[in-house]
């Protein structure tokens, strides 16, 4: 018996021995749909590094194996396949079929009111991961989008908190709004500011009529659906998301100006081109002088983000946690934002057909704006130092620690003053409450009706303190002063509500596919506020403590106060269908009826419908010899129109100026009322008709995904302001006038593949857009907006308008021998061409000199995958636009030169593009060319390195997932323009005007860490 045991002792260790050890296997990877070998496919044991490559027949051999391993074979293009490992896998040869990956087009896409199919979507709408979008160092996701998707244009701004300027497919309004609508879970806004990065789980960018014509009213101006992250699976994970970084503006980033010296030289030379005789000025010191840039921004400036997720899901609730925090501070000194967020999600299977569930999001936000400004650093003479002696300090006058700006420069304050006397003494706090609820309850099968309701809660304060000082106690001739301290405060508070009714049909019938959605939804939105600001607070007291801050510390006699009240709503019954014929044939249907209470009870209502179809070619027979090429291919056309009613409420009432028109009657002057502005009854929807066509493809095992497509939107019934009514001495306030057209092409290509141990992939997109007026008005009037922008028809919106610069006028005698013009010229001054040819230079020689829209809009990158390793590079530019250099017209004070006006004219021959200086010379400072730049420009946008630990590391930690990154972002920016960026803002009239005061985008440096458990 003894014997027996120890036979079988000894035959089971054995076996147990021969299990623990590495063992060798061998086989051969398929394609299932050709049943040839697949040559590259990785395999490679779960967990680990140990992998190979197949061969150019699939075949594979590997060591180092042990029975339970599993082992990943994978192939760009197709479907993992996982197999188990065991002691069998090493006498017989392991067989692997891997199918191609549709995944992308059986992705499901929100597409507003629902959701459809990748393949099935016969718009354009673009989708994107929130793992892709979670760890980039910005408070507003939309800055991360920059570069990545066709026709979307992001214009970004470095000031903390700051949130971008979002255009989808150009501008098609004037007045009205031209931002596009979000939609954050079925809640519409007009802004995402209180969202964590880390809290989303998807994003879709709707862009064509047959997409956007379900929101109606709203979709005008394209719509952002944004899905937040709920509990998913049958676990309970817990997930950290976090970075740490600095900001900086480099030196070579910021504007180039000319030092102490320079700027006395160049100056003085002025003064002798407008005065011979004049007498040259001495100043303060020479050599560098002061760099007012680096006395305002930071070396470094802060920028960290934290987030927690806690998730649980059971047999039938499931619920989710978030917890997020942000912080930046500005390049400006003193500019900071922090936000704090909390997410709560619940979800309940009450019985088999009937869910319910909720979402809530508490969110403050916190700002400082910057106390310095970036202009006075910009203008600032260099030939002074920021601090007074010490003797001139006075306890009693916070002014007197600083030195005044320069004799010639006594409007412009010194502005490391302008920063540290306003340091902390304006903010701003913004809370957030945004949640929903709903019911879902599934019946007779193939019906669904689900209910929800919405709130959108929103308190706002803002107060703001005014010091008194005085810089270096009135002895100089500086007017940074200020006599009277004062307290201004503000609290607006702003409530929405919204319901959703949707009943929803889906149906499989043979080859038929239906899904179709009928709703109903209503949205009210209030909004109130009040603000007061008094003076002398604490009995005048020079400098008062910040604890005293407040209204009632004010002088009773010396109080101002407002107040205000907003109220609008609409309601919408909506529809649409989705049908599909053998997967192969596809329309979309969508009918809208839109109720605005913006506009009178007679033209309240727009209708807006429209059509999508496509043809999915691929699964044709014709394309069959081109399967081994041509894994998807699908053909798209839409049409729809939609409204736009972002402008004002209540301007069908007129309202009465009480101070109107200015009479005198026996010397005393009397007022008469008279109507602050026509009015227009009549005034309705703004209505933008398109059109879209479109091919999508996936070629090459799915290697290459191909994306192409050609759109035309008008807008017509423009809302824009028009000309005063000669008879009452008013305008109207808006009515309907004008058209616009924005068309263009976009693409997306991008490729897919593994070389050895090295996955990588190639992407690159653009769009082109032509933006062009097409009707302003009954008689096509032009809206001249300042001294700078025209908009007219056959132009874009807000062009530049003014001359062309044809050289320098070097001699006396050019000058002669050349047209009269309607100033005196000298030599030095710009030559205008003469553009009409009737041999003169006039008014009349103006022209349309560009416009600050791009033409051409751009992105791509690469990515690199090695073993744990990855690598993420992306670059965006922009081309065709102009931008208006501003601060060479300056005429109103003196300020630091350019150092490009080292290369002015100042003789015969000695330049050609810059004038002499002299401010007495106006017509060298008119609207030309000579004040336009180049907007163009090309940025590395993002680089990020990270490396995941392998399993085996972590998971005796009881960690299912841990990824460490570096990042750098805006790292590089090749550019034309004088300014700190080419990103510049403004307004659809008047935009791309550079004054010196852009915020200044830096360079961005982080460090981060993911961890799942």
């Amino acid at each position: 018996m003894i014997k027996h045991v120890v036979l079988y002792l000894f035959l089971l260790s054995c076996t147990c021995l021969a299990q623990a050890q590495d063992f060798k296997i061998s086989g051969k990877v398929f394609e299932e749909e050709t049943g040839m070998g697949l040559m590259g496919a990785a395999v490679v044991i779960e967990g680990t590094t140990n992998g190979t490559q197949t061969d150019l027949s699939g075949s594979f051999s590997l060591t180092g194996v042990k029975a339970g391993d599993k082992l990943v074979v994978s192939f760009i293009g197709m479907k993992t396949e996982i197999i188990p490992i065991t002691n069998k896998s090493r006498s017989s040869e392991i067989i692997v079929h891997l199918k191609n990956d549709n995944y992308q087009l059986d992705q499901v896409v929100v597409t507003g009111y629902g959701t459809a199919r990748k393949r099935d979507l016969t718009g354009a709408i673009v989708s994107v991961s929130g793992e892709e979008l979670k760890n980039a160092p910005t408070n507003n996701v939309m800055s991360s989008l920059q570069g990545k998707i066709p026709g979307l244009m992001v214009t970004n701004s470095g000031s903390a908190g700051a949130e971008p300027d979002i255009k989808i497919r150009g501008i098609g309004t004037l007045n009205a709004s031209s931002n596009p609508l979000y939609v954050v879970d079925g809640m519409l806004m007009s802004d995402i500011k209180f969202l964590s990065n880390s809290d989303i789980a998807s994003m879709e960018i709707l862009k064509d009529p047959s997409s956007l014509a379900i929101f109606g009213v709203q979709g005008a101006n394209g719509v952002i659906i944004i899905t937040t992250k709920r509990a998913e699976g049958d676990k309970t994970s817990v997930t950290y998301d976090g970075y740490f970084g600095a900001q900086t503006v480099w030196k070579r980033d910021r504007v180039k100006l000319t030092n102490a010296t320079e700027f006395t030289m160049l100056y003085n030379e002025m003064l002798q081109n407008q005065d011979p005789n004049a007498a040259s000025w001495v100043p303060d010191m020479l050599g560098t002088g002061t760099d007012w840039q680096s006395k305002v921004l930071r070396e470094r400036a802060m920028i960290t983000n934290h987030n927690l997720t806690v998730s649980k899901s059971g047999k039938n609730s499931k619920s989710l946690l978030s917890v997020g925090y942000y912080k930046q501070d500005g390049v400006l000194k003193y500019n900071t934002y922090q936000r704090f967020n909390v997410r709560f999600s619940q979800d309940y299977d009450i019985t088999k057909n009937l869910k319910a569930g909720g979402n809530i999001n508490l969110s403050q936000m916190d700002s400082k704006p910057a106390s310095a400004k970036i202009q006075n650093a910009v203008m600032a003479l260099p030939t002074y130092v920021p601090y007074a002696p010490e003797e001139d300090y006075d306890p009693e006058n916070l002014g007197s620690l600083y030195h005044p700006s320069a004799d010639i420069q006594s409007n412009v304050n010194n502005p490391v003053a302008q920063m540290e006397l306003y340091k902390d003494t304006e903010k701003y706090r913004d809370y957030r409450i945004i949640g929903n609820i709903y019911g879902e309850w599934n019946f007779l099968k193939d019906f669904t009706l689900k209910a929800t309701g919405y709130m959108d809660i929103g308190l706002y304060r803002g107060e703001q303190y005014t010091p008194r000082y005085d810089v270096n106690n009135s002895t100089s001739h500086s007017a940074h002063k200020n006599d009277i301290t004062n307290f201004y405060r503000k609290s607006d508070e702003g409530r929405t509500f919204q319901a959703d009714f949707l009943l929803n049909y889906k149906k499989m019938i043979t080859n038929h596919r239906i899904d179709a959605t009928v709703g109903y939804t209503a949205r009210k939105a209030i909004s109130e506020g009040f603000n007061a600001k008094v003076d002398s607070l604490a009995n005048g007291m020079n400098i008062v403590p910040d604890d005293l801050w407040m209204l009632s510390m004010g002088s009773v006699n010396r109080v101002s106060a407002g107040d205000w009240w907003n109220e609008e709503s609409f309601i919408s019954y909506l529809a649409r269908v989705n049908y599909a014929y053998k997967d192969r044939y596809l329309l979309t249907a969508t009918f809208r009826a839109d109720g605005s209470s913006k506009f009178s009870p007679s033209h309240r209502w727009g209708y807006f419908p429209s059509v999508g179809l496509g043809w999915v070619i691929s699964e044709e027979a014709f394309m069959e010899p081109l399967k081994k090429v041509v894994d998807f291919a699908k053909l798209r056309v839409s049409w729809g129109k939609l409204g736009n009613d972002k402008i004002g409420n209540y301007l069908y009432y007129p309202t009465i100026n009480p101070k109107g028109k200015q009479v005198i009657i026996n010397g005393v002057t009397q007022f008469i009322p008279t109507l602050s502005y026509d009015i227009d009854k009549d005034i309705h929807w703004e209505v933008m008709t398109g059109i879209d066509v479109g091919i999508s493809a996936q070629l090459f095992n799915n290697r290459l995904g191909m994306e192409l497509g050609y759109y035309s939107k008008t807008t017509d019934d423009l809302l824009a302001y028009v000309s005063p009514s000669s008879s009452i001495g008013a305008g109207y306030a808006i009515t309907n006038a004008g058209s616009i057209n924005n068309k263009g092409f976009e693409f997306s290509l991008s490729w897919k593949d593994r070389i050895g141990d090295v996955d990588y992939g190639i992407n690159v997109n653009g769009a082109t857009l032509k933006n062009k007026v097409t009707k302003l008005g009954d008689n096509n009037s032009d809206i001249i907006s300042g001294d700078y922008h025209r908009t007219s028809v056959g132009h874009p919106i807000g062009s530049y308008y003014g001359y062309v610069q044809d050289g320098i006028f070097q001699t006396q005698e050019e000058i002669d021998n050349y047209y009269p013009m309607t100033w005196t010229a000298k030599p030095g001054d710009i030559r205008y061409k003469d553009l009409n040819g009737d041999e003169k230079i006039t008014d009349a020689d103006r022209t349309y000199l560009g416009s600050p829209m791009p033409t051409f809009t751009y992105g791509f990158g690469f990515m690199l995958a090695y073993k744990n390793f990855d690598l993420n590079v992306d670059f965006n530019g922009v081309s065709g636009n102009k931008i208006l250099d501003l601060k060479k017209a300056v005429a109103w004070t003196t300020t630091n030169f350019y150092e490009k006006s080292l290369q002015r004219w100042h003789g015969e021959g000695t330049s050609d593009k810059e004038p002499i200086l002299d401010k007495s010379r106006g017509h060298n400072y008119l609207s030309s060319t000579n004040l336009l730049e180049n907007g163009s420009y090309l940025r590395l946008r993002n680089v990020q390195l990270g490396y995941t630990l392998p399993q085996s590391a972590i998971s005796k930690l009881g960690i299912s997932g841990l990824r460490v990154y570096v990042s750098g972002q805006n790292l590089l920016t090749f550019k034309h323009n004088s300014g700190y960026t080419p990103e510049i803002g403004g307004s659809a009239l008047q935009g791309g005007m550079d004054q010196g005061d852009t915020y200044p985008l830096p360079s961005v440096y982080t460090v981060g860490l993911s961890i799942n458990f």
